[in-house]
C-alpha cells in the first residue's frame, strides 16, 4: 500500500452534513438520499460530531425511541476526531485503527473539506496490490535466474496466455510448445 499519499488524494469531497438541531428522521432520509452511512454534524460551519447508521440503531432502534423527537446533537459521537488534508495515509491508518474509527472528517483551514472512510483506504490498498502484481508478473525472474534458452517447469505462456507445464524462452518471451513451434515455423 502506498503510505505517502496525502488524504486530499483519496478523500471523498462531497460530505453529507446536518445541523445540531436536525432530527434523526431527517438525517436518516438525507443519508439514504445520498447513499451514505454517516452524517457529519456542523455547528457554525465547523464539524462538532458524527452520526452513523450504527449510532441510530444502537441509540434509538434498540431503545425503541422515536427518531423524529431526537436531535443529532443528542446522539452524535463527540468529540469528533478529524484529520488534515495534508496528513499521510500511513499516519491516518494508525489513527483510525487505534481508535477503531471507520470515518474521519478531513479539515483544512478549520473547514470541512472531505471525509475518508476505511473502505477508501482499502480501495487504495487493493489498487496498489493489483499494480504490484502486474509489475511482478512483468518482471518474472528470468533475468535473475539467467534463463536464456532454457525451459521452465510451469507458468503462463506470454504469447497466448495459457497455462503450460513446460515453457521455453524464445525471443525474450516464455512460450508454451505450441507458440514456440509457431514462432519457429515463421522464421
Amino acid at each position: 500500500m502506498e503510505t505517502d499519499v496525502p488524504l486530499r488524494d483519496i478523500m471523498v469531497r462531497e460530505v453529507v452534513t446536518g445541523s445540531m438541531n436536525m432530527n434523526v428522521t431527517e438525517a436518516a432520509k438525507r443519508m439514504k438520499k445520498y447513499d451514505v452511512d454517516s452524517i457529519v454534524v456542523l455547528k457554525s460551519g465547523r464539524p462538532e460530531g458524527i452520526v452513523t447508521q450504527g449510532d441510530i440503531l444502537s441509540e434509538l432502534v434498540n431503545k425503541d425511541i422515536q427518531p423524529s423527537v431526537v436531535k443529532l446533537k443528542d446522539v452524535m459521537t463527540v468529540p469528533i476526531i478529524t484529520a488534515s488534508s495534508n496528513d499521510r495515509l500511513s499516519d491516518i491508518v494508525k489513527k483510525m485503527a487505534g481508535g477503531k474509527i471507520k470515518k474521519l472528517p478531513v479539515i483544512e483551514n478549520g473547514k470541512l473539506v472531505g471525509i475518508v472512510a476505511d473502505v477508501d483506504i482499502l480501495s487504495v490498498s487493493s489498487q496498489m496490490n493489483s499494480i504490484l502484481a502486474d509489475l511482478i508478473e512483468m518482471h518474472v525472474e528470468r533475468d535473475i535466474m539467467g534463463i536464456e534458452n532454457e525451459g521452465m517447469e510451469q507458468g503462463i505462456c506470454e504469447k497466448c496466455g495459457t497455462f503450460s507445464n513446460y515453457l521455453e524462452m524464445k525471443d525474450g518471451l516464455m512460450l508454451c510448445d505450441s507458440c514456440k513451434d509457431e514462432m519457429d515455423s515463421e522464421e
